[in-house]
């Protein structure tokens, strides 16, 4: 979490209780929705303004690389392979190997030699990309009223028929 409020410090609590609750659970916390009424909003679609307003990804994709990161470290400190972890998980074993290469692009193996140190970069670097494709950095161009329709080809448009031929 320290490194998260590091790249992003300036978070509102309902974002931060959302991030806090994905790391303590290593992985996924249930549906949009029912993360959204958990942190007092009306459906998944408000969370999902909610996060991106912040600067943070989409739920699904904050889970997804808070379980590989999960995996890396889990790896690193007891020395298991990713197919034990994904059967302690429940999981199937392939579909962990392809949530790696999803998220990370590169597979587990290079992953885990590559260690957590830059599985954490990388995730660190993604959070600063969704930061910058966030509604508060983009520039809000000048906003554009409508032409007033007038006579001639804009009132003939409207007029138009449809040809099918």
């Amino acid at each position: 979490m320290v490194a998260i409020r590091s790249v992003r410090p300036q978070m509102r609590l309902r974002a931060r209780a959302v991030i806090e609750a994905v790391l303590l659970s290593k992985g996924p916390i249930g549906s949009a929705q029912v993360v959204a009424r958990a942190v007092g909003l009306s459906n998944r679609f408000q969370l999902a303004r909610l996060l991106e307003h912040e600067g943070l990804p989409p739920l699904h994709r904050m889970t997804e690389w808070v379980t590989v990161l999960n995996w890396v470290e889990s790896a690193e400190r007891e020395h298991v392979s990713l197919c034990w972890m994904a059967f302690r998980c429940h999981r199937h074993p392939s579909a962990c190997y392809r949530l790696v290469k999803k998220v990370t692009g590169h597979g587990w193996e290079e992953v885990l030699d590559k260690g957590s140190p830059w599985a954490l970069r990388r995730f660190l670097s993604e959070l600063r990309v969704w930061e910058k494709q966030s509604p508060q950095h983009r520039a809000t161009p000048a906003r554009r009223l409508p032409p007033v329709a007038a006579k001639g080809r804009a009132a003939q448009h409207h007029r138009a028929r449809l040809r099918l031929s």
